[in-house]
């Protein structure tokens, strides 16, 4: 059988860590992928899929020494530590080429004291270099866990109680929505209900949004499309972030109403939760130059005297001077300036 190298490993130990952290709470800790793979965050996990996500970097280790012992490398020059980012460490055997059922889970800013800092000359580069055994006592035990138990370090306090191990969630809206091969070098497709519209919003260029970003946003979508949130965009470097669901429309009644549904069941209002909608236009036919990014709370508001029992709706206009949503629309290459400021007031508000 062939040798596994290095990438393959790697990305074998971030499966292993889905499947212990989705099966082990009940289907409860929904994955998010990053759109590329850079800024050092291999996955994002949010509780039932809403709540605020916890960044994780996963490190998979094929070696072990003449005493069991397993060694991890982490670059310093692409390694940011914060709060809200945590480093999953999982062993590979070379033999039976699976992951094993031991793993450590470190709060990033603990990196610099739990390891060492090396030159690796196969590298060259300096590494932060952690070694750790699997059974015995030493500086990493403390933040050893079996794989059944892992999920409980990213559950919230008093959830660990309340998931159902083993029990993988109920699809009741876009069946079979489940991504496991993020597009490389193309625009993002949500799906068909949002009509491509984010073909030309988010590209592959260090997973940014539209054209208006410094490389400071990070783009990730669920693994699960089943809770209403289609994007999820990082402050790189930091744990701020804000959810979106995505909607569009090719459909234009009359003049230019644009109506855009919302299943209630999917809207959890949430300071970190914003709708974006965009609209397809037949003549000149392209994407509509501007789209709506609405508040969840906002949008909440507006439709709080709605009183249909499945859906909120949103009927915007084209033309700006007659829009009651206008307040929230903008050029769609202005986009990363609107999410960077809604960041912006999640820190503040922190």
């Amino acid at each position: 059988m062939a040798k596994l190298e290095r990438p393959e490993i790697g990305w074998l130990g971030e499966l292993a860590v889905d499947e212990a952290l989705v099966v082990r709470s009940g289907g409860r800790l929904i994955p998010w992928i990053p759109l590329v793979d850079s800024h050092g965050v291999d996955r994002g996990f949010s509780w039932d899929g809403v709540g605020a996500p916890d960044f994780v970097q996963v490190k998979t280790s094929g070696f072990a020494d003449d005493e069991g012992r397993h060694r991890w490398d982490l670059r310093v020059g692409s390694f940011a530590a914060y709060h809200g980012l945590s480093i999953v460490l999982a062993l590979f055997d070379p033999k039976s080429k699976r992951i094993g059922d031991v793993f450590w889970r470190l709060d990033s800013t603990l990196l610099r004291r739990l390891a060492r800092r090396e030159y690796d000359s196969a590298l060259r580069t300096e590494v932060y270099r952690l070694d750790g055994s699997p059974s015995h006592q030493d500086r990493l035990a403390p933040y050893r866990h079996s794989r059944d138990a892992l999920w409980k370090e990213f559950a919230p306090p008093r959830a660990t109680a309340a998931a159902s191990p083993g029990r993988l969630p109920d699809l009741r809206i876009d069946q079979g929505g489940i991504d496991t091969t993020p597009p490389a070098g193309a625009g993002i497709v949500v799906g068909d209900k949002e009509v491509g519209a984010l073909t030309t919003v988010a590209r592959s260029e260090g997973g940014v949004v539209a054209l208006g970003n410094h490389k400071d946003l990070l783009l990730f979508r669920p693994a699960f499309d089943i809770k209403g949130r289609d994007l999820l965009v990082q402050r790189v470097g930091s744990p701020m972030a804000l959810f979106a669901q995505v909607k569009g429309t090719a459909v234009v009644r009359g003049h230019d109403l644009v109506r855009f549904h919302v299943r209630r069941n999917t809207f959890v209002p949430a300071e970190d939760f914003w709708l974006a909608l965009y609209c397809w236009v037949h003549r000149p036919a392209g994407l509509f130059p501007e789209c709506w990014l609405i508040p969840s709370i906002a949008l909440a508001q507006g439709t709080a005297h709605q009183r249909d029992s499945s859906y909120l709706t949103i009927d915007a206009r084209l033309d700006a001077t007659v829009d009651r949503w206008a307040v929230w629309r903008c050029p769609i290459h202005e986009q990363a300036d609107v999410f960077r400021a809604g960041l912006h007031r999640l820190r503040a508000a922190a």
